[in-house]
């Protein structure tokens, strides 16, 4: 469960948000649409508790949160490195060993194959399309076994056939696996099946309830 509760966050120059209170329970889809600048990202970062609100309170009950930001990048695509091999990076804190070998690769391929992109693990990613590259990501995010992952307009620069595949594997996390879902978003038609779109404009984050012809994305 995610709550803000009356929270307003001011950067030097001005105030962002005012007096701000929403709820996400267990288990939402939940998508977080926006124009450029209105504070999607600084929004997010409260969340995580990256930043902290100059009044008011965010409580975050979720016990382990995958991050996955806009950029189709990865900072090792340069190195020779495996699909698999990065993916496997996810698994924060585990320690080889003869007696558990097996179990990490099952993860790992088990991420792969939530994202569509089991076939690509033997691919070096310096070879992989943008939107290949975001699947990687999210496939690292998913390997340690988050209850919530949240997403920063992962499909930032791909072309249509790449963000329908994100977008069917996202809503899979969702339904097919029980994993939470945060989704900041510029294509309204993503988030038909949300359980909740929150819009933020205007220093303030209200839900979304269709219909607002003044919604700038």
């Amino acid at each position: 469960m995610i709550e803000l509760k009356n929270v307003s966050f001011s950067f030097e120059d001005g105030v962002l948000f005012q007096d701000v209170s929403f709820r996400v329970e267990d288990g939402q889809f939940v998508g977080i649409i926006g124009a450029n600048g209105a504070g999607k990202t600084t929004l997010i970062r409260l969340i995580l508790g990256l930043i902290k609100p100059s009044k008011g309170e965010v409580v975050n009950t979720e016990k382990k949160i995958a991050y996955v930001s806009q950029t189709t990048s990865l900072n090792d695509s340069s190195f020779p490195a495996t699909v698999e091999e990065i993916v496997s990076l996810g698994l924060v804190g585990a320690k080889p060993s003869l007696f558990h070998w097996k179990e990490e690769k099952e993860r790992v391929n088990a991420a792969l194959e939530k994202m569509d992109i089991l076939p690509l693990r033997k691919r070096v990613v310096s070879e992989l399309s943008g939107g290949q590259l975001q699947r990687v990501k999210i496939a690292k995010a998913l390997v340690g076994d988050p209850s919530l992952i949240v997403l920063d307009e992962p499909d930032a620069g791909m072309d249509h056939d790449s963000h329908e595949k994100l977008v069917e594997g996202l809503l899979s996390l969702h339904k097919d696996h029980g994993i939470a879902v945060l989704f900041i978003s510029h294509h309204l038609h993503d988030l038909e099946s949300a359980d909740q779109i929150l819009l933020v404009k205007d220093g303030s984050v209200t839900r979304y309830q269709g219909g607002d012809h003044h919604v700038e994305l």
